[in-house]
C-alpha cells in the first residue's frame, strides 16, 4: 500500500525543497564582488576588464605634458571615489601611472611614478590604504595609442586604477 501526502502539504513539500535547490544553486558573482561592490563600481565609472576593473576612459585621469600634479576639483572627485569604494568594502587598489614616449625613459618611469603618488595620495585621503608595490609607474612601457600623434601622446599620459577582488 502507498501512502500519499494531501495535497497542500505535497505542495508545501515541493515548494521548500524548489527553494532549497535554488539556494544551493546560486554562486557569488564571477568578479569575485559583491552585487554592491559591482554596482558602486560601475556607478564610478570602472569597468569590468576580467582579472579586475579598471576606471574607464572616460573618467581615465588623464595629465598635461610633463605635469603630475592633479587640479583640486580632480582630487576631491578622487576622494569621492576611493570614499564610495571603502563604503563598500573595497580598501585597496593598484594605481598605474604611464608618460608617452617624449623625454628619456627614465625621466618617464619617474613621472608615471610621481603621477601615479598624485592619484593615490587623494584616495588615501578617502581612506584606501596601498603597499608601496600597489603605487606603480610604468613610464612609456604600455601605450593606448600611438606617440607620433599629439592625441596618441595626451591618450598615453594617464594614471589607471586598477580594483581586484581581495
Amino acid at each position: 500500500m502507498t501512502y500519499a501526502f494531501p495535497h497542500p502539504i505535497r505542495l508545501f513539500a515541493l515548494t521548500v525543497l524548489a527553494v532549497l535547490l535554488a539556494a544551493c544553486q546560486s554562486t557569488p558573482p564571477a568578479s569575485g564582488f559583491s552585487a554592491a561592490q559591482i554596482a558602486t563600481l560601475q556607478s564610478e565609472g570602472f569597468v569590468d576588464t576580467g582579472p579586475g576593473w579598471e576606471l574607464n576612459m572616460p573618467e581615465r585621469l588623464l595629465f598635461p605634458s610633463d605635469q603630475s600634479s592633479i587640479p583640486a576639483d580632480q582630487q576631491k572627485r578622487i576622494i569621492d571615489i576611493a570614499a564610495k569604494l571603502v563604503s563598500v568594502g573595497i580598501a585597496t587598489a593598484r594605481v598605474e601611472g604611464h608618460s608617452d614616449s617624449t623625454g628619456t625613459s627614465a625621466y618617464n618611469l619617474w613621472l608615471s611614478q610621481a603621477r601615479a603618488e598624485a592619484v593615490a595620495t587623494p584616495m588615501q585621503a578617502g581612506g584606501m590604504r596601498f603597499t608601496a608595490d600597489q603605487i606603480v609607474g610604468r613610464g612609456e612601457t604600455l601605450p593606448l595609442s600611438s606617440n607620433t600623434t599629439p592625441e596618441g601622446r595626451q591618450d598615453n599620459r594617464r594614471v589607471v586604477v586598477i580594483v581586484t577582488p581581495q
